[in-house]
């Protein structure tokens, strides 16, 4: 009977250290996350340190594709067999490489971009480490053996590639929202225990790009008393297209007999957060969601255009139209209303008890309807602007659905009563930074000082300057300026009159000794604000 050679494959992934029978490997970097141009190419190097005293060890290069669990967790595939494969696209060089003892070698991956490609691109670099069984091509059959066991140890560097243009789409959803006891579920119960609360979001992400999620989690009475205020996430919040992935809060808190609101918000990149609330009910017993009473399905509700312009003369009428549509497969009541439109330092709407109350000269109609599956509903915003109003006013057009998963999503109304010469577009910045080892953590303080919204756009550059030189032949040697980095950020929601906005940047590099210059580019409508702040490096890394 011939020898039949099972396969088993231990993967080591997000960890930069493989310990297994002796053999220690360290790699380095565990992610590469860049966004590129179309029709580029870059590369950079893998660096793979053998800590083993005595044994050379052997690792075999293979690009493979990358999917992921709900626990976020990268999970490999063959080359080409997702849709957002980046592994034709990239090149290892060496494919095969010897590390001997206490020493460290690299390869050089090089990624190329072809044109006519938008989205995210995904991949890994993996490193199998090469055993004697792996080695032989051949070995002859063991007489009464039923079969060997091979063990297969890799090692996983990530491509995380977005591809920069005009058709990159971020969209999420939540998927289902739990509220259930550590006892009822084995994995959380081995680490933390009997007697905890776990609630769960699923977020559907619907981009054709990854997304970073963080999250907060708000804990209220039935009558809307808050209680909790907790992080919702897990790891690095990376939720690759077309994946659902869990963010859990889990805590021991005692909650009393009685009925609850959980709400979740998820910043996650697009316009607007996600926004998910579930009721539960907490008896000495169990706790139970509405949720869990029937098989739940994503909610996935859309509201076009995101933002809704009106320019008109005070005491006039004006009115438009907002198209709410259901994605899912569950039909929908929709509630619809108006808040005043407020937010944050940092581009957050704020929380809805602390906006106040809307005019009562902004109405929808409809503001209550049902919605198919597929099904899309025109809603009118109509506006009477009084006769004594002047300037800008600026509200939230919400469309809250109803029944066990609520979620909610938006438009922004941006009135401004007057004539186009009333219109003023003004603003100042600052820029604040921070050199630090393992890089440069800068901040653009950008405020709108007119009377009209304004979306900015900002543009961070680092320059390193070598100053005039002249040589002991008296040659000139002008002064030269390398551009080293160059970043934009754009303002998804308006920033509106009288506020102020931070924009944030961190620009991983290590400087040598010298001169630099850090810059910021604010596009605002008018002539753009240029800031400029140089610094000196002495010594590595300013040592």
């Amino acid at each position: 009977m011939g020898m039949r050679r099972i396969s088993l494959m231990v993967l080591i992934l997000m960890s930069g250290v493989f310990l297994a029978q002796g053999i220690s490997v360290r790699m380095d970097p565990i992610v590469v996350s860049k966004t590129v141009n179309p029709g580029t190419s870059f590369n950079y190097e893998i660096f793979l340190e053998n800590d083993s005293e005595f044994e050379s060890i052997t690792l075999k290069a293979m690009v493979m594709d990358i999917t992921e669990t709900e626990d976020g967790a990268y999970d490999l595939k063959q080359p080409g067999s997702t849709k957002y494969s980046i592994a034709r696209w990239v090149k290892v060089e060496p494919d095969t490489i010897t590390v001997p003892p206490k020493e460290t070698k690299t390869v050089i991956v090089t990624v190329n971009i072809p044109r006519g490609v938008s989205g995210g691109l995904y991949g890994a670099v993996t490193f199998e480490i090469q055993t004697p069984q792996s080695q032989e091509t051949q070995r002859p059959a063991e007489e009464g053996a039923y079969g060997e066991i091979e063990f297969k140890y890799r090692m996983a560097s990530f491509l995380e590639i977005v591809v920069s243009g005009t058709r990159k789409r971020i969209e999420a959803f939540p998927a289902y929202f739990k509220v259930e006891r550590s006892d009822d579920i084995p994995s959380i119960r081995m680490q933390i225990g009997d007697g905890a609360l776990v609630f769960t979001l699923g977020v559907l992400n619907k981009s054709n790009v990854h997304i970073v999620t963080k999250g907060t989690l708000t804990i209220k009475t039935k009558e809307g008393r808050t209680i909790a205020k907790m992080p919702l996430g897990a790891g690095r919040g990376v939720v690759l297209p077309d994946i659902t992935v869990n963010m859990r809060t889990i805590t021991r808190r005692f909650f009393p007999p009685g009925e609850y609101v959980a709400r979740a918000v998820v910043d996650y990149g697009g316009r607007r957060p996600i926004v998910a609330e579930t009721t539960f009910t907490v008896t000495s017993e169990k706790v139970e969601t509405k949720e869990e009473k029937e098989e739940a399905n994503p909610v996935m509700i859309t509201v076009d255009p995101a933002d809704i312009e009106i320019k008109a003369i005070p005491g006039s009428y004006r009115s438009a139209i907002v198209k709410v549509s259901n994605l899912g497969e569950e039909t929908l009541q929709v509630e619809g209303k108006i808040l005043p439109l407020v937010y944050d330092l940092y581009g957050e709407i704020l929380p809805e008890e602390e906006r106040g109350t809307p005019p009562e000269w902004i109405k929808l109609t409809p503001a209550s309807f049902s919605l198919r599956p597929g099904q899309s509903r025109n809603v009118r915003v109509a506006v009477r602007i009084p006769k004594d109003f002047t300037g800008g006013y600026y509200a939230d057009v919400i469309f809250k659905t109803e029944g066990g998963l609520q979620t909610e999503v938006g438009a922004n109304l941006l009135v401004f009563a007057g004539k186009d010469e009333d219109i003023t577009k003004e603003a100042s910045a600052d820029l604040v930074y921070t050199v630090k080892e393992d890089g440069i953590y800068a901040d653009i303080v950008f405020e709108n000082t007119g009377n009209y919204h304004l979306l900015p756009k900002i543009t961070f550059g680092l320059n390193r300057i070598t100053p005039q030189q002249v040589t002991d032949e008296g040659l000139i040697i002008p002064e030269k300026v390398e551009s080293l980095i160059q970043e934009e950020i754009s303002s998804t929601n308006p920033v509106l009159p009288g506020t102020k906005r931070i924009f944030s940047i961190f620009i991983p590099v290590v400087l040598e000794e010298g001169q630099y210059e850090l810059l910021a580019r604010c596009d605002y409508g008018k002539s753009p604000i240029v800031l400029r702040k140089s610094f000196q490096m002495e010594g590595r890394n300013g040592e």
